[in-house]
């Protein structure tokens, strides 16, 4: 009984620790997502968007912006159909106004694009 007391108190500690750090930090893990462009900054390599929809870390940021940041193991492509097999592009060829879907990972209020698709069908999921 007193075991199960110790182990239960340490567990109790170590998740009132990790917490409060975890909340500070925001959310962290991947993420999908699919919004429209409202912004590039091709000196800082970021892309702004209106999120449409996404997974569980960013239904919270549904209908407002987020800034993604991108890498030089960032990758582009376009689809012209959601069936057809996507193309390279690069960051030069995104425009304000297209429909994207971003995959990526968030660590500390950065929301970082692993993959952007650009892609004329994406719009319907709003």
């Amino acid at each position: 009984m007193k075991k199960l007391f110790v182990v239960t108190l340490a567990l109790l500690i170590a998740l009132a620790a990790v917490g409060p750090a975890y909340a500070a930090g925001g959310p962290r893990g991947t993420f999908t997502l699919v919004a429209k462009i409202s912004a590039i900054d091709p000196v800082s390599g970021t892309i702004t968007v209106s999120v449409l929809n996404g997974s569980k870390l960013v239904q919270p940021y549904l209908k407002q912006t987020l800034v993604m940041t991108t890498t030089a193991k960032t990758r582009y492509l376009y689809k012209s159909t959601p069936d057809a097999v996507p193309t390279l592009i690069t960051f030069a060829d995104l425009k304000v106004g297209n429909a994207v879907s971003v995959n990526g990972t968030v660590a500390n209020g950065v929301w970082t694009a692993a993959r952007v698709t650009v892609g004329a069908k994406l719009i319907c999921l709003q």
